[in-house]
């Protein structure tokens, strides 16, 4: 059976039972939740790999070779050794596709990210301090200089993740990217508990408001189940709520990472039948980069938490 789509039509207190009977709750959870992800979202652009597109230098990108402008000095960890280009995004271009709407990011220039890998399962991150960037780094360069070739980039020898059987790497190959924006919120984040609750009442659906800030332990098991799946994004990302395999969030847990209150890049595992590119993060995992909501204000990306978790 259906449930109540209007707001405005007056639920008697002798009839709760019977009205709380005939919602189909898994229904209205998802009705429930794209409308708060239409008025609490933040923009979100998600990230589609593209086997079929064509790769230049400036591109964006998973994998492959950078952009990079000899003039700078490029990434190195405290010993030389050159990081690896995990992704490259060109801003303008992901401007262009979103019209506009990229939310905290910059409209131009290109955002990379980098890693150190191939000598343990840490793939560049510090698992006792994650804000370390010896082995991973972001880099922001706001203008694109349009006589860099790709010749220039090869002589500058920058190691470059190619199709490899290497466990340690966790990205292989490279791929083109396409782009989509759309407003997502989160159950596990923000004052989406209360507001789904409010919402819930309107439609004649009761709920405890229990004293737990996740509304998905306020709901039967089945219900909560489907809000988390339906409610959560387990895809390529810039910017948005984060989704995690294992262990959660560890900005809950360690006031340190407080600050990083912003997720810059998530980028899940991706494994598909005649591409030459795989990014394996352990075990199907996810790996996320955050950065202060201040700092990426003023388009500083010297301080990043990169994380990444697995099943």
């Amino acid at each position: 059976m259906g449930y109540y789509f209007n707001h405005s039509e007056e639920i008697e207190e002798s009839d709760n039972q019977n009205s709380d009977m005939a919602i189909d709750k898994v229904e209205l959870t998802r009705k429930i939740t794209d409308e708060l992800n239409e008025e609490i979202g933040v923009p979100t652009i998600f990230i589609n790999p593209n086997k079929r597109k064509k790769i230049s230098l400036t591109s964006s990108k998973f994998g492959g070779m950078p952009y990079w402008d000899s003039s700078l000095p490029y990434p190195t960890d405290k010993n030389g050794n050159k990081l690896k280009l995990l992704a490259q995004f060109n801003l303008y271009e992901i401007s262009e596709v979103c019209k506009g709407d990229v939310g905290l990011l910059p409209k131009e220039g290109i955002l990379q990210f980098f890693l150190l890998s191939g000598s343990n399962y840490s793939y560049g991150s510090d698992f006792e301090n994650y804000t370390n960037d010896d082995h991973f780094r972001v880099i922001y360069h706001p203008t694109i200089n349009p006589n860099i070739t790709v010749e220039d980039v090869q002589n500058l020898h920058i190691p470059i993740a190619s199709v490899s059987t290497n466990d340690y790497e966790p990205i292989s190959g490279e791929i083109a990217l396409d782009f989509s924006v759309r407003k997502t919120a989160s159950p596990h984040y923000g004052n989406f508990k209360d507001e789904f609750i409010e919402k819930a009442a309107l439609y004649g659906w009761k709920i405890e408001n229990l004293p737990d800030y996740d509304i998905c332990n306020c709901l039967e098991n089945e219900i909560g189940y489907e809000l988390d799946d339906y409610g959560c994004h387990e895809e390529n990302c810039l910017l948005g709520y984060p989704v995690y395999t294992q262990l959660g969030d560890p900005r809950f847990d360690d006031t340190q990472y407080a600050q990083y209150d912003t997720q810059l890049f998530q980028m899940v595992s991706y494994n598909e039948e005649g591409t030459k590119f795989m990014a394996i993060w352990g075990d199907m995992g996810i790996a996320h980069f955050f950065i202060n909501h201040k700092k990426l204000m003023e388009k500083d990306f010297s301080d990043i938490m990169y994380y990444w978790d697995c099943t």
